[in-house]
């Protein structure tokens, strides 16, 4: 037997408000995997360069500058490889980025790069509204399709997900110590997600004991 359901706009509308707010406080950035060598001696850092691998500048230097904003806040001494190294440090092979944090008196490294951007198409239906079959093509404007009545076509969106790879390592001997991964649902970082990028790795770090500041 079929059942019949009828919504009322004033029952759907507090419905509708509560998935909105339930998304819109869905994070856009997070970290999904991390690891750490337990195996390795934890050592303390003084001197932290932050280096974000890619093409885009304007995209290196906001992650850059928050990671090094986070490390500062929690006491340690950080500096990005744009501005001490300028933005040729990506391109150069590790035996001469090594040399160079050395020379730096670097003792440690964080390094994040894009490992992929996924994109796919999903389908919207338009807002409905079940009614009486004299709401059809009527007064109220609703369009008929598959036995509901939409108050406005559908449209196509474009989910994107980006998968981030972030790294620390001792640079005297070239030891990973900590390797997270993180999902972002954007290409375009805002401020915000950069901000919640940065807290979130360097607060996993911390706590899995393999990035302790150094007296």
């Amino acid at each position: 037997m079929k059942r019949h359901f009828t919504f009322s706009r004033a029952l759907c509308a507090p419905l509708l408000i509560s998935v909105i707010l339930l998304y819109s406080c869905e994070p856009s950035v997070r970290l999904t995997a991390s690891w750490s060598d337990r195996e390795i001696q934890p050592g303390r850092f003084s001197r932290v360069l932050v280096a974000s691998f890619g093409k885009d500048l304007e995209k290196r230097k906001l992650g850059e500058d928050h990671i090094k904003a986070e490390l500062e806040r929690r006491g340690f001494m950080a500096l990005t490889s744009l501005d001490v190294f300028g933005p040729n440090f990506a391109t150069m092979d590790s035996a001469k980025m090594r040399q160079l944090l050395l020379g730096g008196q670097f003792d440690g490294v964080v390094t994040v790069r894009v490992l992929s951007v996924n994109e796919q198409d999903r389908w919207v239906p338009g807002g409905f509204y079940y009614g009486p079959v004299g709401y059809y093509r009527g007064y109220y404007g609703y369009y008929y399709r598959v036995g509901r009545y939409y108050s406005e076509p559908g449209y196509v969106v474009t989910d994107v997900e980006v998968l981030l790879e972030s790294n620390l390592y001792r640079v005297a001997t070239g030891e990973l110590l900590w390797s997270g991964q993180s999902k972002a649902f954007s290409r375009n970082p805002t401020d915000a997600m950069a901000k919640r990028y940065a807290r979130n790795i360097v607060d996993d770090m911390m706590q899995k004991g393999v990035l302790i500041l150094g007296r």
